[in-house]
């Protein structure tokens, strides 16, 4: 089984699953859907988790260094195999420096699923997150 799904070009995120639907969906579509776009941010129960309405949300609106760090992955693996990259490419060929640049302008069309302890979730758009950009990175783990 491959993570490609015939001439769809998105990467499917659900792996052990086929993925069915071949159109594109908008963000509110997707938010609503089977998760195909949907990173997971924690461990979910047993059972099925229960979806909570935007309003009732109780996370912080901010992207954790551990969903940050999940979201480059995917986007950069998704970039590396091909993917339409959204913003413009000045002399870019690394996939996690075009993630980067990607999640700065807040265009990467990815949702990140906070999974609760009381076995509901949350569906959070990245341009809904406050990305805390002034952060230093460890220099250790840069090889630029």
């Amino acid at each position: 089984m491959s993570d490609r799904d015939g001439d769809d070009d998105r990467l499917s995120l659900n792996f052990g699953e086929e993925q069915e639907e071949s159109t594109l969906r908008s963000d509110d579509e997707q938010s609503e859907g089977d998760g195909a776009d949907v990173v997971l941010s924690g461990r979910a129960a047993s059972g099925s988790a229960v979806r909570r309405d935007g309003k009732d949300r109780v996370t912080a609106p901010v992207l954790t260094k551990y969903e940050r760090a999940r979201i480059l992955g995917t986007r950069a693996l998704q970039i590396s195999m091909n993917a339409p990259v959204l913003v413009a490419l000045e002399g870019e060929t690394d996939p996690l420096i075009i993630a980067q640049k990607e999640l700065r302008e807040g265009v990467i069309p990815l949702i990140v699923r906070r999974v609760l302890p009381d076995n509901t979730y949350e569906d959070w758009r990245i341009c809904e997150l406050d990305i805390d950009f002034d952060r230093p990175a460890d220099e250790r783990y840069t090889n630029i």
